[in-house]
């Protein structure tokens, strides 16, 4: 993984992250294996979205989500066909990048709300939707599960009543 002396992971390219994570085909941790696909369109993808439109990388977002004072680096990485989005964390950790969280889901959205990361998705009960909340573990030095809620579909918005069948 990169090196960030200064601690800012504001420094290190986002990409590049997402590629020598990709490269290193793991970390001890679970987490989405990409299929030959995916892993050579993330290998294609440039900063610039509009000379690559294809990658599957989405734009990535910054947050304090630790609490240190310092943004971690958020990326969601889409996976085939099959709506599957992973949700990576990282921060930097003694001048290196370390991924802090790898969560995999079919999300309706993605928000970040103070040092919580939530995951809305299909439950596959009519009328509901599934709310994953994720928040930093001091212990674990990690983006934990924190809570997996049922919530009535908001209004406004159809949850399909069963996520599509991986292919």
């Amino acid at each position: 993984m990169p090196e960030v002396p200064s601690g800012d992971i504001h420094r290190a390219s986002w990409l590049n992250i997402v590629k020598a994570q990709t490269a290193t085909g793991g970390d001890g941790q679970s987490g989405p294996q990409f299929n030959p696909g995916t892993l050579r369109e993330i290998r294609r993808c440039t900063a610039d979205r509009r000379q690559r439109p294809k990658c599957p990388v989405r734009a990535p977002r910054y947050r304090d989500l630790d609490g240190d004072g310092k943004d971690e680096l958020i990326v969601g990485i889409a996976e085939g066909t099959d709506d599957q989005v992973a949700i990576w964390v990282f921060t930097v950790r003694d001048g290196k990048v370390t991924r802090i969280m790898d969560a995999t889901a079919r999300p309706l959205s993605v928000e970040v709300t103070g040092q919580e990361v939530i995951l809305r998705e299909p439950s596959g009960s009519a009328g509901y939707e599934m709310r994953t909340v994720y928040s930093w573990d001091e212990r674990a030095q990690a983006m934990e599960l924190r809570a997996m809620e049922f919530d009535p579909v908001r209004s406004g918005r159809t949850a399909p009543a069963r996520p599509k069948a991986a292919r």
